[in-house]
C-alpha cells in the first residue's frame, strides 16, 4: 500500500471475536519499521463492531514493515498481523506535508517542522468546533459553517486551528462521544467516524496544525482514569495528523479546593498522551488566566510549550509578564493562547467593553515583541459557535459567527505573520534598551516594544496607540553599518518607502509615524 510522507494512510483490522465492550476489554498496537531504523508505535483504535484501525504517517520515504501485538494474544485478528507499506514523496501543497510535524526548535524558543524549517504558530478559535455544521450555513453564499470558517482562516494567513473535542457544557455530558449515562466507559465510535473524523482531516489537508484539546476542565471530574485511556484512543485516532496536543481548556479550572485534583489528573492524561504518541507532536496544556503566568507543569518532561491565557479585560495586562515568565523558564516557547477575542464583551475592573480589532493587534504584536512565538486569535460568534442572534449558549456577546468570521482583526493578524515571516522572526528577543527617546513621557508611559536579532541586524519596534508624537527617538547600540528603515501599517499590511541611512556610533534616528494617532511597526534591517 503506498502512502505518502508526513500523510496519513490507515490499516483495518478485524478482532475474530464478539466482545461486551471493546473500547475498555482489549489494547492493539502496530510496530512500524523504516528506513535507517526507524520505528513508530501506533496504538489501534476501536471503530465498531469487530472493526479496530491504524492510522499511520510516515516520516520518511521508503519500504516500511508493520506488526501488531495485542493484550489479547488469542486474538488472530488483532495480535501478530504483518504487512509493509511504500513511503512515496511528500505531497508539496502545504508547509505541513512538505516540512514534517512540529516540535520544539534546538534552542526552545519557538517550534519547528521536523526537519528544521521555522513554524510561525498564527491560530484561530474554535472551542465548538464539533457543533459548527458540515452541510449547513447562514451565511450568504457559504454551503458549510465549518468548511467555509476554515477557508477563510487559511486564505488569511493562518497556521492553527485551536479546537476543543468536548468543549463546555456542549459535549462532555453523554450525548455525543459516550452513551448515555456512561461516560469515559461506553463509547460511541459512530460519532467520531461520521463527525469528527471529516473535520480532523479537512483541517489538515488545508495545512492547518490542530492545536487539539479533549474538554473543559471540569470534564477531568468525572473519571480521571477514564479520561486518560480517552486521550490514548485520541492519539491512536488522530495523532497521525498535524497536530498540537493542549490537554484541555483551563485545565486547574478556579475552584480552589478542586485546583490540585485537576491539575494532577490533567498531568495524568499528558503522560497518558506522552506514552501513546510515537511522534511526539508538542504537548502542552491551555492555562487559566493567572498573574503571573501560570507555572503548574513548567517543571514536567512531557511540557513542549507554555499555552498562555492572557484573558479578556485589563487585569495587569503588561507584557511584563511574557518576559519574567521567559526569565523563569528560559528553555520552554511561549505561545499567547486566548487574549481579547475580537467582538467578545470584555471583563474589566471598572466598564465591561467590546473588543475591538485595535485591542487585538496591540496585544499580538506586543506579545511577539515581548518573546512569543506565536499567537491565537478569536472571534466572537467563531471561537463560540454561536448560530444566530438567538443563541443562548453564550454569556460573551450576541455577535453571530457569520458576522464574527468577517471582522477585520483576522484579516490584520495575517498582516502581522506576513511581517514577522519577512525577517528572520525566530531569532528576534525583546531587546528595548536599544530604544531611546528625548520625549519624556513616551520614556516613562508608552515605549515601543522593540526586539531584535542577537547581532542587532535586524530590529523591530511596536509603536502602540499611546505612543505620543514629538522628540526625537533613536536605536541605540547598532553595529556601524547602513540600515533600511520602514514603517508597516498593521492595518492594511502596506510598507512605507523606505530610507538607507548610517548607524553613526551606533545610533539611528528614527523616522516620524506617518500618522501618531494609530499604531505602527518600524523595521530596520542592515544591508
Amino acid at each position: 500500500m503506498p502512502a505518502a510522507v508526513w500523510t496519513a494512510a490507515e490499516l483495518t483490522l478485524e478482532s475474530d471475536r464478539d466482545r461486551e465492550n471493546p473500547y475498555l476489554d482489549v489494547d492493539a498496537v502496530a510496530r512500524f519499521s523504516g528506513p535507517g531504523g526507524r520505528v513508530i508505535d501506533r496504538p489501534a483504535f476501536w471503530d465498531g463492531g469487530r472493526v479496530w484501525r491504524v492510522r499511520f504517517a510516515p516520516v520518511v520515504e521508503g519500504e516500511w514493515t508493520w506488526r501488531t501485538s495485542s493484550s489479547d494474544e488469542t486474538d488472530a485478528g488483532l495480535h501478530g498481523v504483518e504487512g509493509h507499506l511504500l513511503a512515496t514523496a511528500a505531497h508539496d501543497a502545504d508547509t505541513v506535508h512538505r516540512h514534517g510535524f512540529l516540535r520544539s526548535s534546538n534552542d526552545a524558543t519557538h517550534l519547528t517542522h521536523a526537519d528544521g524549517t521555522p513554524f510561525f504558530w498564527l491560530g484561530d478559535t474554535h472551542w465548538r468546533f464539533a457543533w459548527e455544521r458540515w452541510d449547513e450555513a447562514n451565511k450568504p453564499g457559504w454551503t458549510s459553517q465549518f468548511r467555509g470558517m476554515v477557508d477563510r482562516r487559511v486564505d488569511q494567513g493562518f497556521s492553527v486551528y485551536q479546537t476543543n473535542l468536548m468543549s463546555f457544557g456542549r459535549g462532555w455530558d453523554t450525548e455525543t462521544c459516550w452513551e448515555r449515562d456512561e461516560p469515559y466507559r461506553r463509547l460511541v465510535p459512530s460519532y467520531f467516524a461520521d463527525v469528527i473524523d471529516p473535520r480532523m482531516q479537512y483541517i489538515a489537508e488545508r495545512g492547518l496544525v490542530n492545536a487539539f484539546g479533549i474538554g473543559w476542565y471540569p470534564a477531568i471530574d468525572i473519571d480521571p482514569p477514564g479520561m486518560a485511556r480517552f486521550a490514548r484512543y485520541l492519539v491512536a485516532r488522530y495523532g497521525a495528523l498535524p497536530i498540537v496536543w493542549t490537554l484541555g481548556g483551563e485545565v486547574a479550572g478556579y475552584d480552589t479546593e478542586l485546583r490540585e485534583m485537576r491539575i494532577a489528573a490533567w498531568r495524568d492524561v499528558a503522560v497518558a498522551i506522552r506514552a501513546a504518541d510515537g511522534y511526539a507532536h508538542p504537548l502542552t496544556a491551555h492555562l487559566t488566566n493567572e498573574r503571573p503566568i501560570a507555572d503548574y507543569y513548567q517543571d514536567e518532561d512531557w511540557l513542549t510549550l507554555t499555552l498562555n491565557q492572557l484573558g479578556h479585560g485589563d487585569m495587569d495586562m503588561t507584557t511584563r509578564a511574557y518576559a519574567d515568565h521567559l526569565r523563569d523558564q528560559p528553555r520552554r516557547p511561549i505561545v499567547e493562547g486566548e487574549s481579547m477575542y475580537e467582538g467578545i464583551t470584555t471583563v474589566e475592573p471598572v466598564q465591561q467593553r467590546t473588543a475591538t480589532d485595535a485591542m487585538v493587534r496591540q496585544i499580538a504584536y506586543r506579545a511577539i515583541q515581548s518573546g512569543c512565538c506565536g499567537y491565537t486569535y478569536g472571534a466572537q460568534g467563531c471561537w463560540d459557535n454561536v448560530w444566530d442572534e438567538t443563541d443562548e449558549g453564550t454569556h460573551w456577546g450576541r455577535l453571530p459567527w457569520f458576522e464574527g468570521i468577517d471582522l477585520p482583526g483576522a484579516v490584520q493578524l495575517g498582516y502581522l505573520r506576513r511581517f514577522y515571516e519577512s525577517v528572520p522572526w525566530w531569532t528576534l528577543r525583546p531587546d528595548d534598551l536599544t530604544f531611546s527617546t528625548t520625549h519624556g513621557e513616551n520614556a516613562l508611559f508608552a515605549p515601543p516594544h522593540v526586539s531584535s536579532d542577537p547581532v542587532r541586524h535586524h530590529v523591530a519596534a511596536f509603536f502602540g496607540e499611546t505612543y505620543r508624537s514629538g522628540g526625537e527617538a533613536y536605536f541605540t547600540g547598532l553595529p556601524v553599518l547602513s540600515f533600511r528603515t520602514r514603517w508597516f501599517d498593521p492595518r492594511s499590511g502596506a510598507w512605507s518607502k523606505e530610507d538607507i541611512s548610517v548607524a553613526v556610533g551606533g545610533r539611528l534616528a528614527l523616522p516620524e509615524q506617518p500618522d501618531p494617532s494609530l499604531d505602527w511597526l518600524l523595521l530596520a534591517d542592515a544591508v
